[in-house]
């Protein structure tokens, strides 16, 4: 409760009471400050003299009570109480309303601006994951498409060689045999293999989805990372994906990484160099030992 002092001490309570009296009314007022209405006081000298200090001794609260209680006025509830300690505690319970009001609106308007904060952080890594997915797709289609376009011309080529040669062929026959019937028979070669870049990105990027279950263009994604670890050797990474298919490990992602750092490794390379191993194809030669063992 505030001291009210401007107030206080410029009354005429102030002025004319006693000693006794002046403690006595002071403390009714801090009584009547924290009482329920807020303001007042029952109306009850024992209860009137315990919360003035003076406990049982309710004649020594009558000798003091006339001017303790000055300012009070009895109301139609039966109770005492000052209009000026009411109007202050009015105005004290509307600045706490106030305050709270201003509590809770900041607190909404800190949820919001995280929330904003949450769904941009959200947005911007979505859009770095589908700008990452876009560009690698995009390179990956582009080398696919020249890749599959050389080869159906490679294709249609030997085609028109072979069929040329075949008809040459059944010229040469019918000038021989002049009975025999005229044919051309086309014969059109079985496509050639994939190079080691489209099986990469054809079947490699299948086998990593099916042992890790990542999407397809994360898989591409993850596939050129370690193309580039793997220094553009696609035969090299191809051999590494069959190989974790055929061993089938609990971390397929770890298993290849650590394969393509070992198969990478500086002295690896040395070693293979000075001991003649760079023909041999050891992963093959392990994963037969593995079968005759059974393992």
């Amino acid at each position: 409760m505030p001291l009210f002092g401007h107030k206080l001490f410029a009354s005429e309570f102030y002025t004319e009471a006693s000693a006794d009296e002046f403690r006595a009314g002071l403390r009714l007022w801090w009584a009547a400050w924290n009482q329920v209405p807020a303001g007042s006081l029952p109306n009850s000298d024992r209860a009137l003299a315990t919360l003035a200090d003076f406990g049982r001794d309710i004649e020594a609260w009558q000798d003091v009570k006339e001017r303790a209680l000055h300012g009070f006025i009895e109301c139609s509830d039966g109770r005492l109480y000052h209009p000026m300690i009411c109007a202050e505690a009015i105005d004290s319970y509307e600045e706490r309303l106030r305050k709270s009001k201003r509590r809770n609106d900041d607190k909404e308007r800190l949820k919001q601006w995280r929330e904003m904060r949450r769904n941009q952080e959200r947005n911007a890594s979505h859009a770095d994951d589908t700008e990452a997915d876009e560009t690698e797709v995009k390179r990956v289609s582009s080398a696919y498409q020249t890749e599959e376009r050389n080869a159906f011309v490679q294709r249609a080529a030997r085609r028109d060689r072979d069929r040329d040669s075949n008809t040459h062929s059944l010229r040469s026959c019918d000038a021989a045999s002049p009975v025999a019937e005229k044919q051309t028979v086309a014969v059109i070669p079985p496509d050639p293999p994939l190079d080691a870049r489209t099986a990469l990105f054809r079947t490699g990027v299948a086998t990593v989805h099916a042992m890790t279950g990542i999407p397809g263009a994360k898989v591409r994604t993850l596939i050129g990372k370690w193309l580039r670890d793997c220094g553009d050797d696609c035969a090299m990474l191809n051999d590494i994906i069959a190989h974790a298919a055929d061993t089938r490990p609990a971390e397929p992602q770890a298993f290849i990484a650590g394969s393509i750092r070992h198969r990478t490794a500086s002295d690896f390379r040395q070693l293979e160099t000075n001991w003649g191993l760079d023909e041999v194809d050891i992963d093959a030669a392990l994963r037969d030992h593995e079968r005759a063992l059974g393992l």
